[in-house]
C-alpha cells in the first residue's frame, strides 16, 4: 500500500432543486435505525452508523462533471434532501431546494492506486468530521462527499451516507447511478417518479402491512424460544488477548476465487444462489464446531423482495432470526435449506424494532438469557437469477485456485456483542468473507482464520460432487468444541459454569449464591443467600436479570433456592435450609426443569 500524500484544497457548493418540500412519519426502517442509535450511542467505540462507498469511474471525469451529476442525485432522490427530527413524534422532512458542500483535495501523484486513494480520502472524511450529536447530525445534511483531483481531472470519489437515510444495498443504489451520470451526461436528468421513504411511510401504515408486521412478531418469538444466546460460545483459550496494534478485537477477511467458482457451480446445481451455497457452509462449519444440529441466528435482510422496493433508496435492512436445519443432510440439501430459511428469515425482517423489543424481552425473562441481535451472518450482496455453470472446474483446477486465496486482518470498526460475525461482501470473481471475533480471549485471529478457510475448502470439495453429511465432516477437519464437566446443556443450549457462578457474584454480592448443575434431576440450580433485598425467587430472578447484560454468556438459574445462609465449601446441597424455592418466572411453574434442546451431532 503506497503512501497517499491529499491536501485540502476548498470546499464547493453543489445547489439543488427539485419538487416540492414534503414531511410526514418516518418509515419502519428509519424507526429501526433511530432506536439503534438511542440504544447503542453510548456504547464505547460505538460512532455515528454511516454507510461509506467509492464511486467507479470509468473514463476521466472533471469536478464540475461530479458536481454537476451530484445535484441531479439529489434531486431525484429525497432522502438526500431529508432532515430528521428525533420528537416526539419523530419524522422526516424533505427540502425542495439547498445546497451541499462538496471537499476536494489535491492529489500529488495522479498515478496513485486508486484504491489507495479512496482509503485516503475515507481518512480525511473521519478526521475532519466534525463533533456533532447525534441530534445535530440527524438534522443536517445525510451525506458528505469528498473527491480526490489532480488538477481538474477527479481521480476519486468517496461518499459518506448515514444509515438513517440508506442502508448498504441503497448505497450501493446510488453509487452505481452517480457511476453512470458522472460518465453519461446524457443520462443527467431527473427521472420518472421514485418510490420514496415519504411513500413508504404511507405504505406502511396500511391494514396488510400491519397484519404482516403481527405475522412476523409471532415468528420471531417462535424463533427466540429455540435461539442459543450466544451461538458461538467456546471455552476460553486463556486471558483476553490483544493484537499487537492494541486492539482487543480483530477482523479477518478472506479473498476467494476458488471459493466463488465453486458457490458458482453449487448454485447452479442445486438452483439457488452462491449466498445460499455460502450460507449453508457458514452454517456447517457452525453445526459442527457447536454440536447443534439447526443453526439459528441473527441474519441482516436486506427487505427488497417486492417489486417497488427492488431499487429503492432508503433504509430497510433490518435484522432477522433465520433457522437452518444443517442436522444429518447432504451438501446440496444444506444449500436448499439454506436457501428456504433464509428466506423465511427474510420475509419475517420488517417490524417495528419497540414492538420487537417487548417481545424479546419477555422471552429473556422467561428463558434468563440475554438476546444479542448483531447479525452472525450478514451478506451485502443483491444477486439477479441463479448461476449458471455447464462446464464445473476439475478438482485439480479448483485446488490449484486456492494459492491464490488472500487473507488480510483488519481492526474492528466497532464494538460487536455476538463472539462471532461473518460479513459477505462480494461472490462475483472472488468471495470477499470477512471474520470479526469480538473476544480473542475465546476467538483468537487464528482460530477465526481456520473458520475462514474450513468454509473455502468445503465449497471447493462440493464444487463438483454433492457431500453426504459424513463428507462434510471429513472435508471441514474440525474438532466439535471441547466442554468438560463445567458445563451443563439446560434450555436449548450449553452454558458455561464458571460464567454463571460470575453472574451470580455480580448480582448477589455481598450475600453468597452457588450455582449447581443438577439438583435432584433439575438443572441449573442456584442456592442464594436471603438479603433484605432477596426474600423470593421473583427477586432473585430480576437481580439476575439485572446483572445479565454484563455477563452475556450467561444464563440465569432454571431454579431458585433462597436459604438463610449458604455453606462454604459443602458440594452436596441436599438438606440446606430452604426458605423459599422456585423459578422466579410468572409464567414458569416452580418446578420446572424441562429442556428443548436438540441432539448433538454424532462426531
Amino acid at each position: 500500500m503506497s503512501v497517499i500524500k491529499l491536501t485540502p484544497r476548498s470546499s464547493v457548493p453543489v445547489h439543488f432543486s427539485a419538487g416540492t418540500a414534503r414531511q410526514g412519519p418516518l418509515t419502519i426502517g428509519q424507526i429501526n435505525i433511530l432506536k439503534w442509535i438511542d440504544d447503542f450511542g453510548s456504547r464505547e467505540g460505538q460512532p455515528y452508523p454511516v454507510v461509506t462507498c467509492a464511486v467507479s469511474l470509468s473514463g476521466t471525469a472533471s469536478v464540475e462533471d461530479v458536481t454537476d451529476s451530484l445535484a441531479l442525485l439529489v434531486a431525484r432522490h429525497e432522502v438526500l434532501r431529508t432532515s430528521f427530527v428525533t420528537g416526539p413524534p419523530p419524522g422526516q422532512r424533505v427540502s425542495s431546494a439547498g445546497t451541499l458542500m462538496v471537499d476536494i483535495c489535491s492529489l500529488e501523484d495522479d498515478r496513485a492506486d486508486r484504491v489507495d486513494v479512496e482509503a485516503a480520502l475515507a481518512r480525511y472524511l473521519a478526521s475532519s468530521t466534525p463533533p456533532r450529536t447525534a441530534q445535530e447530525r440527524l438534522a443536517g445534511h445525510q451525506l458528505r462527499v469528498a473527491l480526490a483531483a489532480s488538477a481538474d481531472v477527479v481521480c476519486a470519489v468517496l461518499i459518506e451516507f448515514s444509515h438513517m437515510a440508506v442502508d448498504r444495498a441503497g448505497a450501493n443504489i446510488l453509487e452505481h447511478e452517480l457511476a453512470e451520470l458522472i460518465s453519461d451526461p446524457s443520462a443527467r436528468v431527473v427521472g420518472p417518479p421514485r418510490h420514496q421513504p415519504l411513500d413508504q411511510a404511507e405504505l406502511e401504515r396500511s391494514e396488510r402491512e400491519c397484519a404482516k408486521r403481527r405475522r412476523t412478531l409471532e415468528y420471531w418469538s417462535s424463533k427466540l424460544a429455540v435461539m442459543p444466546s450466544p451461538l458461538y460460545l467456546t471455552p476460553s483459550v486463556g486471558p483476553a488477548l490483544i493484537e499487537a496494534n492494541g486492539d482487543e478485537t480483530v477482523g479477518v477477511f478472506m479473498s476467494s476465487p476458488a471459493a466463488a467458482l465453486a458457490a458458482q457451480c453449487v448454485g447452479a446445481r442445486t438452483r439457488t444462489s452462491r449466498s445460499s451455497c455460502l450460507l449453508a457452509a457458514v452454517c456447517a462449519v457452525l453445526s459442527v464446531r457447536t454440536g447443534y444440529r439447526e443453526i439459528v441466528f441473527p441474519v441482516m435482510p436486506s427487505n427488497r423482495f417486492e417489486r417497488h422496493l427492488y431499487d429503492y433508496v432508503g433504509t430497510l435492512a433490518q435484522t432477522g432470526v433465520a433457522a437452518i436445519d444443517v442436522g444429518s443432510a447432504s451438501f446440496d440439501e444444506l444449500v436448499r435449506n439454506a436457501w428456504s430459511g433464509m428466506l423465511k428469515g427474510c420475509m419475517h425482517g420488517v417490524y417495528d424494532a419497540y414492538e420487537l423489543e417487548e417481545v424479546g424481552n419477555r422471552i429473556a425473562h422467561d428463558r434468563g438469557v440475554f438476546f444479542c441481535f448483531d447479525a452472525i451472518y450478514n451478506c451485502s450482496v443483491i444477486e439477479s437469477g441463479v448461476p449458471v455453470e455447464e462446464h464445473p472446474p476439475s478438482p485439480e483446477y479448483l485446488n490449484a485456485m486456492l494459492s491464490r486465496t488472500r487473507l488480510r486482518r483488519h481492526p474492528m470498526p466497532f464494538r460487536l456483542a455476538t463472539p462471532v460475525r461473518f460479513d459477505v461482501s462480494r461472490l462475483e470473481g472472488e468471495v470477499e468473507l470477512g471474520g470479526w471475533s469480538s473476544d480473542l480471549g475465546r476467538v483468537p485471529a487464528e482460530h477465526l482464520t481456520s473458520l475462514l478457510q474450513a468454509v473455502e475448502r468445503l465449497l471447493v470439495a462440493a464444487a463438483g460432487v454433492d457431500l453426504d453429511h459424513e463428507g462434510i465432516v471429513d472435508v471441514l477437519q474440525m474438532e466439535p468444541v471441547r466442554r468438560d464437566s463445567s458445563w451443563a446443556r439446560t434450555d436449548v443450549q450449553w452454558v458455561d459454569l464458571a460464567e454463571v457462578q460470575g453472574l451470580l457474584d455480580d448480582a448477589f454480592a455481598p450475600a453468597s449464591a452457588r450455582i449447581f448443575s443438577q439438583v435432584a434431576g433439575e438443572p441449573l440450580v442456584a442456592y442464594v443467600e436471603a438479603s433484605d433485598s432477596v426474600r423470593t425467587p421473583e427477586q432473585a430472578h430480576a437481580r439476575c436479570m439485572a446483572a445479565l447484560p454484563a455477563h452475556p454468556s450467561a444464563m440465569t438459574p432454571r431454579r431458585y433456592v433462597v436459604c438463610d445462609a449458604v455453606p462454604v465449601g459443602v458440594d452436596n446441597p441436599v438438606g440446606w435450609p430452604a426458605t423459599s424455592a422456585g423459578s422466579g418466572r410468572s409464567g414458569l411453574p416452580d418446578a420446572q426443569g424441562q429442556s428443548n434442546e436438540a441432539p448433538l451431532h454424532s462426531r
